[in-house]
């Protein structure tokens, strides 16, 4: 009796359990579109993209219009029963996705209070809604978000530029205040550094111009100026004077400067120039005066060729000795400068790096205006599709839950056990001793007999019915079991 009252109250309760449908459609979902990644949704993960689609169907607003579209307010009268109903759609609605862009949207029905059918038809309707209303609203709001996505930017960008010209105006001054002391131009050390290498080598090539200008005033010192020599004629006409032959040799002399390179502030360019210009004076005064002319004609070429490399040493010297006091004074500046350079490099850097920032923030800006501005242009153009239904709403054949065959095994199971364990219960209680043996082992005293039980044929009857009784019983329940099976499965 027991086994039987557990399983039929088993199997009523999991027959009173509501049928649960399940309708679902996949969507695609352009998401860079539909939830632009400069209004911040740069990078989102997959499961942040889930849960941000998952709030915006299941917000208050939608969630209302859902009710009103499948006309699931009617009969509802206050305001917590519509929240207690928002509240049961809200749980039972789901979205999963496999890859970005591709969502699945579930919503389950299983309200008692309504058909199968109903459920099964609701759970579509719901569903339909929900993919309507994501449609409805990104369409519409789409172009509102980038416009005001673009004001932004603009407001951003003008802020930016303003500190920029700021940040360029204190740069400027800095610069102004400290220049030839930044590392912009060469630090003081590398400068400082670089001064005294130069200074070394113009020490060495004074020393090596000084030296050939005492071996030349040596040599000029043993050389005639005069020659007892006439004049030569070629083809009836004098040779160049001396005068003129040293001005022709220091002209190819600095073609041969320039052809180096050297420019008009190079102390060689300059002496050699110098040079030319006195003896161009000479040779103009050796024109107006035959004597001088004379005398030039007489004039010993070796002698005349030392003294012009005389000149050239001494120009060069006194070239290299300028060229020395200058980086002399150069380094004695950067030296007393390089006490103050650490504080002014420090500085610098400040500016530098708060320019920089600004500028990359700048650009940055720019840059996503352009690209949602470009954005913009595309889909007005180009009708770009955004939101695209892949699968429609299902509509459920068949309820998802709850699992009957299972739970009604269960039950029988349950029965079963419960049969088992009160027949043992039972055997504690009356406990029946089949030998003497047994008897005196369980009370400790002496057994002096015993009496073998004679069942009578009435006993044998009633036995007989109760063990028919139980059989008939435990079949019927398998029966039903196996009936209540079948009408589940099929």
């Amino acid at each position: 009796a027991l086994m039987w009252a557990v399983c039929l109250l088993g199997w009523v309760f999991v027959a009173t359990i509501p049928n649960t449908y399940e309708s679902r459609a996949r969507v695609y979902v352009d998401w860079a579109s539909l939830i632009p990644e400069k209004l911040g949704y740069q990078g989102a993960n997959l499961l942040r993209q889930v849960d941000v689609v998952r709030r915006t169907l299941t917000s208050r607003v939608n969630m209302e219009k859902v009710v009103r579209r499948t006309e699931l307010d009617v009969g509802i009268d206050s305001d917590r029963e519509l929240d207690e109903l928002i509240k049961r759609m809200t749980n039972n609605i789901s979205v999963q996705s496999q890859q970005a862009d591709l969502f699945t949207i579930v919503y389950k029905s299983d309200d008692p209070s309504r058909s199968n059918a109903q459920n099964a038809n609701l759970a579509r309707r719901v569903v339909d809604n929900l993919i309507q209303i994501f449609m409805e609203e990104n369409v519409a709001s789409d172009r509102d978000d980038i416009n005001e996505a673009i004001r932004f930017f603009e407001d951003q960008l003008a802020e930016r530029e303003r500190q920029l010209e700021q940040a360029e105006r204190r740069k400027a001054e800095f610069e102004e205040k400290y220049l030839g002391m930044l590392p912009g131009q060469g630090n003081i050390t590398t400068r400082l550094t670089s001064a005294r290498t130069d200074l070394d080598r113009v020490e060495i090539e004074l020393a090596q111009a000084r030296n050939s200008l005492l071996a030349l005033q040596r040599q000029i010192g043993g050389t005639p100026s005069t020659i007892n020599a006439p004049s030569f004629v070629i083809e009836g006409a004098m040779t160049s004077s001396p005068t003129q032959q040293q001005i022709a040799a220091l002209g190819r002399s600095l073609s041969d400067m320039y052809a180096r390179g050297w420019t008009d502030q190079h102390p060689d360019v300059v002496a050699t120039k110098a040079q030319v210009r006195r003896l161009e004076q000479q040779a103009a005064r050796e024109a107006k005066d035959p004597e001088l002319r004379q005398q030039a004609a007489q004039a010993n070429p070796v002698y005349v060729n030392l003294r012009s490399m005389v000149f050239e040493r001494q120009s060069a010297v006194a070239a290299l000795e300028a060229r020395r006091a200058q980086l002399q004074n150069a380094i004695s500046e950067m030296a007393s400068r390089q006490v103050q350079q650490p504080g002014i490099v420090a500085e610098q850097a400040k500016l530098n790096r708060d320019y920089e920032v600004l500028q990359s923030q700048y650009n940055q800006l720019l840059k996503s205006r352009e690209e949602i501005r470009l954005r913009s242009d595309v889909e007005t153009k180009t009708q770009q599709v955004k939101f695209r239904v892949v699968d429609p709403p299902s509509q459920p054949r068949e309820p998802i839950a709850p699992n009957r065959p299972l739970y009604l095994s269960l039950v029988l199971l349950v029965g079963l056990g419960a049969g088992a364990a009160l027949s043992f219960l039972l055997s504690q209680l009356h406990t029946t001793y089949i030998t003497a043996a047994q008897l005196e082992k369980r009370f400790d005293y002496p057994v002096l007999g015993s009496v073998t039980e004679i069942v009578s044929d009435n006993q044998r009857a009633q036995n007989r019915v109760w063990l028919w009784g139980f059989g008939v019983l435990s079949l019927g329940l398998i029966v039903i079991y196996l009936a209540l099976l079948l009408y589940e499965l099929v």
